[in-house]
């Protein structure tokens, strides 16, 4: 009987020591998988602090960052027709102020002019005596030619300027301006005229 007791009392005590253990590993699993899940946490929120940004702020991901690597400028150039600006050949009058090199004053009350319109192609000057009229072409920018020159039929005193100036337009083949100057021209080198603008 004594023998029962015994037996029943050690199988009692090793079934509790099972249980025991079984719990205290049940236990350590458990903290070990916190300290894993905390491990694994810390990892992911370094890594993203990691690549975002700094303790400070700063970004650290190239990627984010987009930068322009090259600069670039874009030239315009633009082309001026000589017979339109501030003061265009045609609709401007234009006072004679120098003929074949030479200083011009006005003999008369009448300044010596020019004026051409670009409508009808036809021009009105004049240069000490009678009215000039004819026409005139332009086959270029710079290019220009008179044509049918024709005079009032008055008689004056003196019209060596005049005829001077009725001849020279016979020749000239360009022109160009230069702020308020106006410069006929013909061939490369041979000034005719030089004018002034006076208006608009």
């Amino acid at each position: 009987m004594k023998k029962i007791y015994l037996v029943a009392f050690f199988t009692t005590l090793a079934f509790t020591g099972c249980q025991k253990k079984e719990k205290v590993e049940e236990t350590n699993m458990s903290t070990n998988s916190i300290q894993t899940a905390d491990t694994t946490s810390v990892t992911n929120e370094n890594q993203v602090m990691d690549s975002t940004t700094t303790a400070n702020g700063s970004k650290t991901d190239s990627s984010d960052v987009s930068l322009p690597n090259k600069m670039s400028t874009k030239t315009t150039v633009t082309e001026t027709d000589p017979s339109k600006g501030k003061y265009a050949l045609a609709e401007t009058k234009w006072k004679l102020v120098e003929l074949n090199g030479k200083a011009v004053k006005s003999a008369t009350s009448k300044a010596y002019f020019i004026n051409l319109d670009s409508k009808s192609g036809k021009f009105e000057a004049f240069a000490g005596c009678n009215g000039i009229m004819g026409a005139f072409v332009m086959k270029a920018s710079t290019k220009l030619m008179f044509s049918k020159i024709a005079t009032t039929k008055m008689t004056c005193t003196d019209s060596k300027t005049e005829m001077e100036f009725i001849k020279g337009l016979e020749k000239v083949d360009n022109y160009m301006i230069e702020g308020t100057m106006l410069h006929f021209h013909s061939g490369n080198s041979n000034a005719i005229a030089k004018f002034e603008a006076t208006k608009k």
